[in-house]
């Protein structure tokens, strides 16, 4: 972490690099803010931060509150969010955006050694048909018999040749170099040639990637598999230069033969390095066009390479919900192209950060469903006080308004001191915001008609601390609600609950991913707690499947049938 001020006698100048993590570092940012005066002008970089804490949210808003002219800048787009959101002006800086491909990949050339076979294998099998060339080097012994272009016929579409000499280059067809025989590209032509032995190997990888660089430039993708020695490395080098795009398969994918792929990942020579199904994902948009991308197949080989890059799994999500939003932030990102959006996401933290961003929908409220607020508040709470410790889970809580809606039921009918309420989402961005208990100014009215419909005695202002450009939820209640990282996706038990609410979040997934998240709650709810479920999931006849009864009859709130199916 780095803060400094540059003064000249114009301007004085804050620089934040880092994430602003360390309390010492936001006490320096809060000292050198309130030490800013009117008149002169101020500017605020955050070139790393993604969030800040409430404190200098606080700091921000005192400066502008004095009419210090103070000019915020930030190079992250989820920080720009927070803070536009809170009414405090920032203006986002845009890193210029690599060129972005208007077409399809012309060729594409697979290459590697031992071990590489399998991968060579699963990458063409999952490729859609397009009319790209494909060009197949692997290490093989001049005295057997390559049965590669056999194994291939079965897996393809493609048409699949091991070439003969001076046979035209054809699209959607792929061609694998002949045990013996150097493979270069020319002219349009397959040129074989008995040449000497390049790095001991023939036919050798860098024949074939110093062709390609010639004949197809920029529009051609290498990527370089697992094996020993060094053939490819020069060739990557050759591609590079030209601007073609050169993937390296991660070494940690290779066991023993990492030799090559970690030779030419020393030369520097390469675009990106990446695991298997990332290379998958990847290769297939290389060879699509705009219209093709993040659909169909490339979708499902997307969620794959994001699962495997990322650990997050989407593979029950709705895929025209998750395409819709995809498309988004391809947009955002100045990347219409599936392959640019690809590389670049796969690279950066932030893009996958604002992906995830997009894809969690965020449609939530304070006291939101008053109905079911009302019959939380007058019959289930009062059923559950019966309890010496109360644990509540809001599975899902997006940004907070939730369970903090929760934390002031409890705490109207004297129950929050003996009850834990946990809330969790899968974004680590909305939690931070949740975390803060800071929220927009124009949520006050429908906070109020909401919680007034939901039967609440006082009013919702007397829960929050009005500040002049945002509301703060009261630090007893954002004290009493915990806040986690999980995943109901791929994440499992953790407790168990008198009540659990989950609403507007399963509409987004595929009825199996929705059977499998009920059958948790049944595991993770007391035999006498209450489940609650959104109006709009449509989720009635699963959670029957799943062992739960209405408690009422259209109130979309749940019990256990005799303890259920995991009693």
């Amino acid at each position: 972490m780095n803060i400094t001020l540059t003064q000249t006698d114009k301007l004085a100048r804050i620089g934040v690099l880092g994430t602003l993590e360390l309390r010492a570092d936001q006490l320096k940012l809060v000292k050198l803010l309130q030490s800013t005066k009117t008149g002169v002008p101020h500017q605020l970089d955050f070139y790393d931060a993604d969030s800040v804490p409430p404190d200098i949210i606080s700091a921000l808003a005192d400066c502008l509150d004095r009419s210090v002219a103070l000019k915020i800048l930030s190079y992250h787009p989820l920080l720009t969010h927070n803070l536009m959101r809170l009414g405090i002006p920032a203006q986002q800086v845009n890193i210029k955006a690599p060129p972005a491909a208007s077409q399809a990949r012309k060729a594409l050339a697979l290459a590697g050694s031992a071990n590489s076979l399998d991968k060579i294998l699963h990458i063409i099998e999952a490729l859609p048909l397009s009319q790209v060339s494909i060009f197949i080097v692997q290490h093989v012994m001049e005295n057997q018999i390559n049965l590669l272009d056999q194994l291939l016929r079965v897996r393809t579409q493609y048409q699949v040749v091991m070439p003969q000499h001076l046979m035209a280059v054809a699209a959607a067809t792929i061609y694998v170099a002949p045990p013996g025989h150097h493979m270069k590209v020319a002219h349009g032509l397959i040129y074989l040639t008995r040449d000497g032995h390049v790095q001991y190997a023939r036919p050798s990888i860098d024949v074939l990637f110093g062709s390609l660089a010639s004949e197809y430039g920029a529009d051609v993708m290498a990527v370089l598999l697992c094996g020993f020695g060094r053939d490819g490395v020069d060739g990557c080098g050759a591609l590079k230069q030209i601007g073609a795009c050169v993937i390296i398969e991660d070494g940690d994918d290779c066991g023993d033969a990492c030799v090559l792929p970690q030779a030419a990942i020393e030369s520097g020579q390469y675009e990106q390095i990446m695991k298997l199904p990332v290379i998958t994902s990847v290769a297939a948009a290389a060879i699509c066009s705009r219209e093709e991308s993040a659909s169909g197949v490339h979708l499902t080989l997307f969620i794959e390479a994001l699962w495997s890059r990322y650990s997050y799994d989407f593979r029950g999500y709705q895929p025209e919900s998750l395409q819709r939003r995809v498309h988004n932030i391809m947009m955002q990102t100045g990347l219409p192209h599936f392959f640019d959006f690809q590389l670049a996401l796969f690279s950066d933290q932030a893009i996958f950060e604002r992906m995830l961003a997009e894809i969690s929908v965020c449609v939530t409220a304070f006291f939101r469903h008053p109905e079911q607020c009302q019959l939380l508040r007058e019959q289930v709470f009062p059923y559950l006080a019966s309890f010496p410790l109360i644990k509540c889970w809001s599975a899902g809580c997006a940004t907070g308004e939730e369970p903090y809606s929760l934390a002031i039921l409890l705490d109207e009918l004297g129950l929050l001191n003996r009850s834990r309420l946990f809330a969790t989402d899968f974004n680590a961005y909305l939690i931070e915001i949740a975390k803060s208990g800071l929220y927009p100014v124009k949520l006050l009215e429908t906070s109020q008609h909401n919680y007034h419909k939901s039967a609440g005695p006082a009013r919702f202002d007397n829960f929050i601390e009005p500040e002049s450009r945002y509301l703060r939820i009261k630090h007893h209640l954002i004290a009493s609600t915990l806040f986690h990282l999980h995943s109901l996706v791929d994440e499992g038990i953790f407790n168990e609950f008198q009540l659990i609410i989950c609403r507007n979040v399963m509409i987004y997934f595929k009825p199996e991913l929705q059977q499998k998240i009920l059958q948790r709650f049944a595991r993770s709810l007391h035999r006498d707690g209450f489940l609650v479920l959104g109006p709009q999931d449509g989720l009635h006849h699963l959670a029957i499947a799943a062992g739960f009864i209405p408690y009422i009859k259209g109130s979309h709130i749940y019990r256990l049938n005799n303890g259920g199916l995991y009693g």
